[in-house]
């Protein structure tokens, strides 16, 4: 079971809105949220927080029994439901599974070459220095980026497996990822979701489905949740 939700973080811009659903977030959100300088980071951090607690609740969990392990990965207690949370740009997406799962979401820019030689495999930068033109190398540049990091936070080692540490292989077939990490199997989707975005998802032991994201309105969930309240 896999289940991925996107959402538009721009309607937060409304104050109204942005208060009316930063009151129902648990503690630990309204703290990472009230940390954010920028107004763009607080939209970005509780329109994660929001959409965690829709796919949560469509699940019949509750983010208030998140608890914290190995690398700060915020995981359920008591509970199989597995998700993961990433956002970029003005886009958040979440990920729940039955089974460990990551994701992540960028948003396409231009990049640094120097970057990609830094941090990627060299087959990976090989790719990308292969590209013919700016529009392509950032496009491969930001799917490998995706897919690694998506790869990077399901195994739970995040940030401290380096980028150079393992290889995504984006074969004819589809994708394999060539890693000393652990024994287990690594699968990947990705999503074309929204223009000028780059969506992926890896999950452990068995392959994701095909079901695609399903796009959220918060207005809708800041109605949702006043008729609860009546």
């Amino acid at each position: 079971m896999l289940k991925t939700y996107i959402a538009c973080t721009d309607e937060l811009e409304n104050n109204m809105l942005f208060c009316s659903l930063y009151a129902v977030m648990p503690q630990y959100r309204r703290d990472k949220i009230d940390k954010m300088v920028f107004p763009k980071d607080k939209r970005l951090s509780l329109g994660a927080g929001v959409l965690l607690d829709y796919a949560l609740t469509l699940e019949g969990v509750s983010d208030k029994e998140i608890i914290y392990v190995q690398n700060q990965k915020p995981c359920l207690k008591n509970s199989s439901v597995r998700f993961n949370l990433s956002h970029s740009g003005n886009m958040v997406f979440c990920a729940v599974s039955d089974k460990d799962v990551g994701c992540d979401v960028e948003q396409i820019t231009d990049i640094d070459m120097q970057i990609a030689a830094r941090f990627f495999f060299h087959e990976e930068y090989e790719a990308i220095s292969a590209c013919p033109d700016r529009t392509s190398r950032n496009d491969l540049f930001f799917r490998y980026w995706t897919l690694k990091e998506s790869f990077m936070k399901v195994t739970g080692l995040g940030f401290e497996l380096n980028l150079d540490d393992f290889c995504i292989d984006l074969r004819s077939d589809g994708i394999d990822v060539k890693q000393n990490v652990d024994g287990r199997n690594y699968y990947f989707k990705e999503y074309n979701a929204d223009e000028g975005y780059k969506f992926a998802v890896c999950t452990a032991d068995s392959p994701p489905d095909d079901s695609v994201p399903v796009r959220i309105s918060f207005a809708k969930i800041a109605v949702s949740l006043r008729n609860k309240m009546k």
